[in-house]
């Protein structure tokens, strides 16, 4: 299963019918107009610059095994080039004989022009393409945001929110699951996964999907959507970081004080974010997702209440609002059995009514870090209703991010205080290698996330390079070894070499001082007041003398 993350069309309007079917004289090149397209065929290679800016870009469209295509099939789109009167894409050589093989009249081509059939390009998250031909007979087998796009205009481009692949996955395992507890190392990117599936989110359902297959029968849906329809529709994200004096009275109902000439003291029930969430939820066709950061941070228990058991999705409403032998209802504090509570939203305003029954499309997404000795652990009942999901140190992601090979550990003397890309280099060999060091003696949970050395990628000279790789060190990596070996100093000695000639003092006791109680101290003023230079030449030969570098051969980098 791919997902669609771009598609260009282009309707079988009589000029691209006649362009297809050698009727059009003159005319050998599908036309798609005007419109930016640049983001569409971004990341391949341009070619054939003109002086007016034009060029030209080959697309691999990559075959669909059951349709006979071939193997990746080229296929060439030019650009008339910024300073051309037109500034028009189009597809050039598209006659009968030499035509994308999917777009030519022997295979489905229709009989007649026709502007509900569609020429169409797709790119995968993946950066995949495929080019596809859609009939007018297949429309109403799309999702409905899709077929309406289509239908909007003769021709076109539309981008949907990128996103990772892992977000992608972790978007559908909430949709499946509907409570999901992320879990990792700090670091790790939980939080910029989170926003991630905040914008899927919000963007009402509109995940297409295609099999890698292409059928012909006329029932056969080329794209689906990977949201049941039931789930598409408006959407509401609220985001809360929960912190310590977070309370059930925020998060779901609490009540206002006021007097006034009639009253000493009148008290008003208000809802609360989570009550806010499931009663847009309530109306048909809406869902709702909470995103709450750092969930451990505050006392769980009492922040969820009585929501804890409703939030199983057995116990909850069904698809058409409709009670299940399985469904809760709740009585909430501050209100009588059947009493009405206004809950504002956007546009006009809802009410909820006592008690509360959960409605079937409320999600939670929520985070914690796997070690933190500042906060309480999670409560075993709350935790039990969330499928939790993991979130590693990703040394694959982070060599790519950076632009190295994972596996080359060899290092000219010099380079890695002038070469961006060996400094980037040392930087993944050097975290790789505390990692390595970190679980073998505080556990894998203690592992450094990768997203320390996220922003050396943008380093573009060695200069810069330099200054972030010695950033990340100061401020990040050593940092956050004070903090794991605080208790066991003499595994940070042996790990970072102390005892060697280091920008990093170590103090140790004599004979008499150690009889009395005193311990090796280690002075980490230098670690900030030397070079970045010296900085970086010191993590090179702490790597050698672990064995986690080596020289390399004249010449080499």
């Amino acid at each position: 299963m791919e997902f669609i993350s771009g598609i260009v069309w282009r309707n079988l309007n009589k000029a691209t019918f006649d362009t297809l079917n050698n009727r059009s004289p003159g005319q050998y090149d599908i036309r798609l107009g005007s419109a930016d397209y640049s983001a569409f065929f971004d990341g391949l290679p341009r070619e054939n610059a003109t002086n007016i800016g034009g060029f030209s870009l080959t697309v691999p469209l990559t075959s669909f095994p059951t349709a006979d295509t071939g193997a990746s099939t080229p296929l060439v789109v030019r650009y008339m080039g910024n300073d051309s009167s037109r500034r028009d894409w189009n597809i050039p050589s598209q006659r009968s004989a030499t035509a994308y093989s999917l777009w030519r009249p022997d295979r489905r081509l229709p009989n007649a022009p026709s502007d509900k059939s569609f020429l169409v390009l797709l790119k995968t998250y993946s950066g995949k393409y495929y080019g596809r031909l859609i009939l007018a007979r297949e429309l109403d087998y799309l999702p409905e945001d899709l077929k309406d796009l289509l239908l909007s205009n003769e021709r076109g481009c539309r981008m949907l929110a990128t996103a990772s692949p892992q977000a992608l996955d972790l978007y559908l395992t909430l949709l499946r699951e509907y409570n999901v507890l992320l879990y990792g190392p700090p670091g790790t990117g939980k939080t910029f996964l989170m926003q991630e599936v905040k914008r899927l989110f919000e963007r009402d359902g509109a995940l297409w999907t295609f099999q890698d297959t292409l059928e012909y029968g006329s029932s056969e849906a080329p794209m689906i959507s990977a949201v049941d329809s039931t789930q598409a529709g408006h959407s509401r994200t609220i985001w809360t970081t929960i912190h310590q004096s977070y309370s059930y009275e925020e998060f779901i109902l609490g009540v206002t004080t006021a007097s006034d000439s009639h009253t000493l003291l009148k008290i008003t029930p208000r809802p609360g974010i989570l009550l806010e969430l499931t009663e847009f939820a309530r109306q048909p066709g809406c869902r709702s997702l909470l995103l709450a950061d750092e969930i451990n941070r505050g006392n769980v228990s009492r922040l969820f209440g009585e929501f804890i058991t409703c939030m199983e999705p057995d116990k909850r409403l069904d698809e058409d609002g409709g009670e299940t032998p399985t469904t809760v209802s709740v009585r909430l504090p501050y209100l009588q059995e059947g009493e009405v509570l206004p809950v504002p939203a956007p546009g006009t305003p809802l009410v909820f009514r006592n008690p509360m029954r959960m409605p079937k499309h409320v999600y939670t997404l929520a985070s914690m870090n796997s070690v933190d000795s500042s906060t309480n652990p999670l409560d075993s009942a709350l935790g039990r209703r969330f499928f939790r999901y993991e979130v590693r140190p990703d040394a694959a992601l982070l060599s790519a991010h950076l632009g190295v090979s994972a596996g080359d550990r060899r290092f000219t003397p010099g380079a890695v205080a002038s070469d961006p890309v060996a400094i980037k280099r040392l930087a993944f060999l050097f975290w790789s290698f505390l990692n390595e060091k970190i679980a073998l003696f505080a556990g894998c949970d203690y592992q450094l996330g990768h997203s320390y050395l996220w922003p050396l990628a943008s380093a573009e000279t060695g200069a810069q390079a330099l200054t972030a790789f010695s950033s990340a060190v100061r401020h990040k990596l050593i940092p956050q070894l004070r903090e794991i070996f605080s208790a066991r100093p003499e595994q940070l000695i042996h790990l970072l070499q102390l005892r060697k000639p280091s920008p990093i003092r170590l103090l140790e006791p004599d004979a008499l001082d150690e009889e009395l109680g005193a311990s090796a101290a280690i002075l980490w003023d230098g670690l900030f007041s030397c070079s970045d230079a010296r900085l970086s030449e010191w993590v090179l030969r702490l790597l050698m003398e672990h064995g986690a570098a080596e020289p390399s051969p004249a010449g080499g980098a």
